[in-house]
């Protein structure tokens, strides 16, 4: 990696309300920037909300515009009492860029995210410009097991379930990461968590291999939730993949280690015909 990346303060950011086939509504964050460059989509995870990428948005934008989208049942987006999918999330997509007249975008997707960012590229491959995929896997099943809870029991278990999963996405290193993730996590209304809950990620081992946009798969070395191996077998079934490690790092290592990811992304896509 050459060069430095720093924040661009002078470049402005909007918000936009946008709204779907259904009627469902998506707030998106877009910091603006060279619009030479294909645009930028962050795709955050369950449970997540679009103000995780705001250091990436602000290292990255100026050469290029991004767009952080909170997800149907997240942060500002609507949160009906419905079912969730990746695939419902990856279908969204499909709004948000004709409502930004973005025809292509480098998508970058986190955890459940990236999951939707590869639905899209397989359905859609003419509208992605480049794949980045974080904290991924090409299918994951839960690494703990989830008490039962009730509209009653909702805020006390929830906070039980957040102390279970916290070392399966957060190193002790990290507090304030862990603090800030978990916050958005402990307040999701109990209509949205009784879904997201329910939500499965689905199997795309067989299916990956259709993926033609350049990829750039950046894991954590210590992520125990999608550890570098689901990594390494999305690097291997992607056609045109590559793999990134971040040291000393886990499941959130772009909040953890925001300007060398940064960079990372900066370098990979410069060397990327988009």
């Amino acid at each position: 990696m050459t060069g430095e990346v720093t924040a661009c303060t002078t470049v402005p950011a909007r918000a936009t309300v946008i709204t779907l086939p259904d009627g469902a509504q998506l707030f998106v964050r877009v910091d603006e920037g060279n619009p030479e460059a294909p645009p930028m989509v962050f795709l955050h995870g369950n449970r997540d909300n679009h103000t995780h990428f705001v250091e990436l948005a602000a290292l990255l934008s100026g050469e290029r515009r991004c767009a952080s989208v909170d997800l149907r049942g997240h942060g500002l987006s609507s949160k009906e009492d419905v079912p969730l999918s990746a695939q419902q999330c990856s279908d969204d997509l499909v709004a948000v860029l004709d409502k930004l007249s973005w025809q292509r975008a480098v998508l970058v997707g986190h955890s459940l995210g990236s999951v939707a960012a590869m639905l899209f590229a397989l359905d859609h491959p003419d509208r992605v410009s480049s794949l980045v995929l974080m904290g991924s896997a090409a299918h994951y099943e839960m690494k703990w097991q989830r008490p039962p809870v009730t509209e009653d029991t909702y805020r006390e278990v929830i906070a039980q379930s957040n102390e279970r999963a916290g070392p399966f996405f957060f190193l002790p290193q990290y507090p304030k990461v862990a603090a800030r993730v978990i916050a958005s996590w402990s307040w999701v209304p109990f209509s949205v968590h009784r879904n997201l809950i329910k939500l499965r990620h689905p199997d795309l081992r067989e299916r990956i291999a259709g993926i033609t946009a350049r990829t750039l798969v950046i894991a954590g070395d210590q992520d125990r939730s999608t550890p570098v191996s689901g990594a390494e077998l999305l690097v291997e079934r992607i056609p045109d993949a590559q793999l990134l490690v971040i040291s000393d790092a886990g499941h959130f290592m772009f909040l953890e280690h925001p300007v060398e990811v940064a960079l990372s992304i900066r370098d990979w896509l410069s060397s990327t015909i988009e």
